[in-house]
This record gives structure tokens, sequence and C-alpha cells, in this order.
């Protein structure tokens, strides 16, 4: 009979079965660990002949909550087939390693909290960033929509000079048109009037008869002095002189006629033709004006179209950087949400591989701890094969103790006893050994068969071990390649976030430049715009000039003509006196040429009003001349103040440029070390796998050696097995010989005894009970 305990905290339990019932015992916990096992070991079960089956099937089985174990009786057949028991260990945890799981788990979901705190954390702050970018885009939309607006409103008012400007051409048209007219009208009544040959020949008239009035003047001052002289000295008067007087007092006053009749006729004419010049020169004056206005409106007007135009050019280009920058929004808004969705699919991806590698190290810590546990199990169970192996070399020392006390007593009762009393304790010794050697026979042949078995156990708990070893060592090696896997995924990722932010950089830095490029070409357009506004000044300057030059070309004849005037006025005055001294009675022509003085008076005053006009109109130009200068010191102001903002944004597009080339450096550098890193992570890659080739070839061929050891053990345990059925053979053998002997020695002994009890009934008849008795008690070991 048997008598199996269980190793767990629950109460034992005894099972009395016989050894020929097959007995399967299975105890679990309620408990169900979270933990799978990582490897199912296969035991080894030696080779079973056909017919042999039901061997197999003939053992013991016990669970745990740490340990299952097979234990195949002892068969009473002359051949028997010890199988391996079976050592496996399931991963089942304790309440330590619940509790050390929900710390786990906890601190899992605290840095998942935190995690996704963090990711928050940077959402929010891309979002911030992205914001602060469209609020800037929006403030340069705002900023660009206000220069169209700015630049729509001059439109409107460059648009509302050319209407007028066309209203005035349409006006100074019109004027000329009127003015021709007057002009061919002009010159019909001028085609009309006497020409200038007439003219002279009034002159001519005029001189031939003034020159006979005064001849009739001398010639009657002669003959009046005559008279004077002839009457002072005979104090009358002929009838024949008085008559010549008459006469020629007549012919006088007709000569005078004539002349004050080709006076008057010379004056309308000379009126007529001064009229007449003047409206040609104030027509030729108003014809020159009117054809520079003409001149400087179509220049004005090819100006403002020039202008119109650059302004659609600018409006186009600003429509057009609304575009691109709109759609510079649309891809940056674009950029930003790809940007976000790898971002996010990235930080997740961190996240699984965070947790995966917690999981792999809580694995990895509770496999070692597994294994651990497994050694400390080992340690225990060679630990008690040591001390069965102690206590069974102290049974086979007292087992040798007992012989030798045995056979000491043995020989002392040989001394004492006589060869009778030899025999019979030898047979008796005999039979007593032979009953001890088959009681210590039984006991060594069941201690020898536990601890075979228990030999079995360990050894199989051995291989179980090692392979378990083996298997935690593999998914320890497949642990670290997933970490380095993990890794390099991580270096991949770094890489690609890397590569995300040079793209960023070098799509800052085009823009950077694309706004550095815009803004050279506004500077440009601007320097441009100030050259052609100093060549619009300069060349209106000039033309004020020129017209201010022609003005005075066309008033410089103006004094030679008043001189001229001055000079006839003169001459008239001094005609005036002659003929005022020559005669009271010439008062008519007097006041004739009283008339003429009041006349060219008022041809005076008009020529002082038109020095007036013209005066005002040197005052007026003078004052647009002052008005363009300042005009020029604002625009040569805003040359300089230009000439500033453009020497600023120079400088700030050679720091702009200083710092691109520092940041394409950074880059270059920054490639680099990835080119660098990239290169360690893979030379570490390579040494991790060949690490990993050479580990697993180190495993491969431990597990070959450990292969063949155990083709080795089980060879040998064949043959201890074969030693031990020929030693046992032997032994029944030499039993069976032995009882033979105990037969004979019993029959021996019982004739020895018939004879014994013979001579003691003769002895007692012969010297007496007592003495027989003391004789007989004093040397017997039984």
């Amino acid at each position: 009979r048997k008598a199996m305990r269980t190793r767990s905290s629950s109460p034992p339990i005894h099972v009395h079965i016989n050894d020929s019932t097959p007995v399967h015992v299975h105890v679990k916990s309620h408990r169900t660990s979270p933990l799978r096992p990582t490897a199912n070991v296969k035991t080894r079960v030696p080779w079973i002949p056909p017919g042999k089956a039901s061997t197999r099937d003939a053992s013991y089985k016990w669970e745990g909550p740490m340990h299952r174990l097979e234990i195949t009786p002892p068969l009473p057949e002359p051949e028997p087939e010890h199988s391996h028991s079976a050592l496996l260990l399931a991963d089942l945890t304790s309440e330590e390693e619940e509790g050390l799981h929900g710390r786990i788990n906890q601190y899992e979901r605290k840095i998942d909290s935190l995690l996704t705190e963090v990711s928050s954390l940077k959402n929010e702050v891309e979002l911030r960033k992205r914001e602060q970018l469209l609020e800037r885009q929006s403030e340069r939309l705002s900023v660009s929509q206000r220069v169209i607006a700015e630049q729509e409103e001059e439109l409107a008012e460059v648009t509302k000079e050319l209407e007028e400007t066309e209203r005035e051409n349409t006006r100074l048209r019109q004027s000329m048109e009127k003015m021709m007219e007057e002009t061919d009208y002009s010159l019909d009544r001028d085609s009309v009037q006497p020409d200038k040959d007439a003219l002279l020949r009034k002159l001519m008239e005029a001189e031939v008869d003034g020159t006979a009035a005064a001849k009739e003047m001398s010639a009657l001052r002669e003959s009046v002095s005559k008279l004077c002289s002839a009457s002072v000295s005979e104090q009358r008067l002929s009838g024949s002189e008085s008559s010549v007087l008459a006469l020629q007092k007549e012919l006088l006053l007709q000569k005078l006629e004539t002349f004050e009749a080709t006076n008057r006729t010379l004056r309308n004419l000379l009126r007529e033709q001064h009229g007449s010049q003047m409206e040609s020169m104030r027509l030729s004056e108003q014809k020159d004006t009117l054809l520079k206005r003409l001149a400087d409106t179509e220049a004005e007007n090819a100006h403002l179209v020039v202008k119109l135009q650059e302004k659609d050019k600018e409006v186009n280009q600003l429509s057009r950087l609304l575009d691109t920058e709109k759609d510079n929004a649309k891809s940056t808004a674009d950029l930003s949400k790809t940007l976000e969705s790898t971002r996010a699919h990235l930080q997740g991806q961190l996240r699984s591989k965070a947790a995966e590698n917690n999981r792999l190290t809580v694995q990895i810590k509770n496999l070692e701890r597994a294994a651990n546990q497994q050694k400390a199990e080992i340690e225990h169970l060679m630990e008690q094969l040591t001390s069965l192996r102690q206590e069974a070399s102290a049974d086979r020392e007292a087992l040798k103790r007992a012989t030798r006390a045995q056979k000491q007593r043995a020989e002392r009762s040989e001394v004492t006893a006589g060869q009778l009393s030899i025999q019979l304790l030898d047979m008796s010794r005999i039979a007593e050994l032979t009953e001890q050697l088959q009681s210590t026979g039984d006991k060594g042949r069941l201690e020898r068969e536990a601890l075979l078995d228990h030999l079995h156990g360990l050894t199989t708990e051995s291989t179980a071990a090692r392979l378990e070893n083996q298997s935690l060592k593999a998914t320890a090696a497949a642990v670290e390649e997933k970490l380095d896997m993990s890794q390099s995924e991580l270096q991949q990722v770094r890489a690609s976030i890397k590569q995300y932010e040079s793209l960023l950089d070098s799509y800052k830095i085009q823009k950077t430049r694309v706004e550095a490029d815009e803004y050279a070409a506004h500077l440009a357009q601007a320097e441009r715009e100030a050259q052609v506004v100093q060549g619009k000044l300069e060349q209106e300057i000039e033309e004020v000039r020129r017209e201010m030059l022609g003005r005075l070309a066309e008033l410089e004849p103006l004094p030679e003509a008043l001189r001229q005037s001055e000079l006839q006025l003169q001459e008239a005055q001094d005609r005036e006196r002659s003929q005022e001294r020559r005669s009271v009675e010439l008062s008519t022509t007097l006041a004739d040429l009283r008339i003429k003085v009041e006349t060219q008076g008022s041809q005076m005053e008009l020529f002082r009003q038109k020095n007036k006009v013209l005066l005002e109109e040197n005052r007026q130009l003078q004052q647009r001349v002052e008005s363009l200068e300042r005009k020029l010191e604002e625009a040569v102001s805003q040359n300089s103040d230009l000439l500033a903002v453009i020497t600023k944004r120079e400088d700030t597009i050679h720091s702009n440029q200083l710092r691109l080339e520092e940041k394409t450096r950074e880059c270059s550098q920054l490639s680099r070390k990835l080119e660098e890193a990239l290169d360690d992570a893979r030379h570490q890659m390579s040494e991790t796998r060949e690490r990993a080739a050479t580990k697993e070839r180190s495993t491969q061929a431990k597990i070959l050696d450990l292969e063949t050891q155990l083709s080795r053990t089980t060879s040998e345990i064949n043959q201890l097995k074969r030693n031990k059925e020929e030693v046992e053979r032997r032994y029944q053998s030499r039993l069976q010989d032995v009882k033979d002997r105990l037969e004979q020695s019993d029959s021996t002994n019982r004739s020895l005894q018939n004879y014994v009890q013979f001579l003691k009934a003769s002895y007692t008849n012969v010297f007496g009970d007592v003495a027989l008795s003391s004789s007989l008690r004093a040397p017997s070991p039984i």
C-alpha cells in the first residue's frame, strides 16, 4: 500500500490503493492566473514496444497550484519500463504577483493618462501656433486687401482725373475748333481789308500831303512876314496881296483838310492793323497755349494710361499674391492636418510600443521570477536529493554496523558455544541474515526504486527547467529582438519626425525666400515708381522752364514795342508842340492829336493791364514752380525714406540670408548627425543580429549537446535497468540457493534440535536441570 500527500496549503489527502490499480489525482486551485504559460514542454517518454501500452497508463498523476506530478508505480514484471516523471511549472501567480500586476496596470494607466495629457498639451501648443500663423496670414490678407482697396481708390481717382482730362480735352478741342473758325474768319476779313502796300501808300500820301501843307505853311508864313513888313512900311494892304493871302489860306486849308483826311484814314488803318496784329498775336498765343495744354493733357493722358496699366498690373499681381497666399494657407492647413494625423498616429504607435515594452518588461520580470522560483525549487530538490543520499548512506552505515555487531555476536557465540551451538547459531544467524537480507533487500529495493523514481523526477524536472530556461531565453531573445525592433522603429519614427521638421524648416525657408523675393520685387517696383516720378517731375520742371522761357521770349518784344510806342508818342508830342507853336488854328488838329494821345493812353493802359496780367501769370507760374519744387523736395524726402526702408529691408534680407545659411549649415550638420546615427544604428543592428545569430547557434549547439546528453543518460539508464534486472535475477537465484540451503539447514537444525532435546533429556537425567539451563542461556544470542 502507498500513501500520497500534497504540497499545497490544503489539508493532506491519504489514498490507500493496491499496486495494481491505477489512480489519477487532479487537484487544482480555484484562482486563475492572468499569465499564460510561455512554452509547453513535452516530456520525453521512452519507447514502448507494441503490446505494452497499458504500462504508460498505469501511472499516478498529481497537480497542485504550482506543480504537476506523474508517478508510475514499479511493476512486478521481470522487465519493468519506468516512465519519466514530468515536472511542469504553470504560470500561476500568487497574491503578491496579482498586487504587482494591479500596481503595474495602475502605473500603465497613469502613464497613458500622462501621455494623453502631454499629447493634448502638444496639440494645444501646435493649435496655438497654427492659430497664430493663421492670424498672421489673416493680417497679411487684410493688409493686402487694404492695399488693394487703396489702389482701387487710386484707380477710381485716376479714372476721375482721366474723365476730367478727357472733358477738358473735348473743351479744348471745341475751343480750338472755334479759334480755328475765328482765325479763318479773321483771315477772310484780313483778305478783304487793304494790305500792307495800301497802308504804305497811304502813309506816302500822308507824307506828301504833309510836305505840301508844310510848304504851303512856309509860303504862307513868308507871305505873312512880307505882308507884315510891308504893312509896317506902308501900313496898308493891297487887294492883290489880300487875294493872294486868301488863296494861300484856302490852299493851306485844303491841304490841311487833305492831310487830316489822310491822317484819319492812316489812323484808322493803323488802328485796324494794330488791332488785327494784336488779335493775331492773341490768337497765336491762345493757339500756342492751347497746343501746349493739348500736349500736356495728351502727355498726362498717356501718363495716366501708363499709371492705369501699372495699377492694373499691380492689382493683378496682388490678386495673384492673394490667390497664392490662399493656396499657401490651404496647403499649410493641409500640411498641418497631415502633420497632426501623422503625429497622432506616431503618438499612438509610441504609446502602443511603450505599452508593449511595459508589458514585455512585466512578462520578463514575471519570467525571471518564475525562473528564480524554478531555480529555488531545483535547489530545494537538490537539497532533498542530498539529504536522501545522506540518509541512504547513513542507513547503509547502520546496516554495516548492525552486520558488524551481528558478526561480533556470532563470534562470541562461536567462542562460548561449541561446535553445535556454533552450527545452530550459524544456521539461526543465516536464517536471520536471510530474513534481514530479504527485509534489507526489500527496503533497499524500495528505496532504490523510490530514489530512482525521485531521480527520474528530478531529471525530468531538470530537463523541464532547462527547456523552460531555454524557452525563457528564447522568449527573452525574442523580447530583446522586439525591443531592438521597437528601438529601431522609435529611431525610424524619430528620423521621420526629424525629416518632417527638416521639411517644415525647408518650407519655412522657402516661404521666407518667397517673401524676401516679393519684398525685393516690391522694392524694385517702388524704386522704379520713384524713378518714374523723378523723371516726370524733371520733365514737368523742364516743361515749366520751357514755358517760362517761351513766355519770356514772347514778352521780350513787348518792351521794344513799348519803347517804339513811347518814341512815337514823343514824336507825336513834338509834332503837337510844333503844331501848337506853329499855330493856334490847328486846335482841331490838336484836339485830334489829343484824341490820339487819349487813344494811345488807353492803349498804354491796355498794355499796362496786359503787363499786370502777365505779371500775375508769372506769379502763378512762380507759385507752380514753387509747388513743383516742394513736390520735388517731398519726392526727394520720400525717395530718401524709401532708400532708408530699402536699406533696412536689404539689411533684413542680408540677416535672413545669414540665418538661412546658418540654418542650412545646421541642417547639414543635423543630416550628418542623422547619417552617423543611422550608421551607428545599422552597425548596432548588425551587431545585435550577429549576436542573436551567435546566441541562436550557441543555443542550438547547447540543445544538441543536451539532446545527446539526454540520449546518453537514457541509454545509461536503460543499461542500469538491464544491469539491475540482471542483478535482481542473480540475487533471486542466489536467494533461491540460500532458501534451498536454509531448508537443508532447517532439516539439519530439526535433526540437531531433536538430538539436542535428546541430549537435554539425557543431561537432565544425568546432571540435573539447573546447571544445564545456566550453561545453555549464557551463549545463546537468541
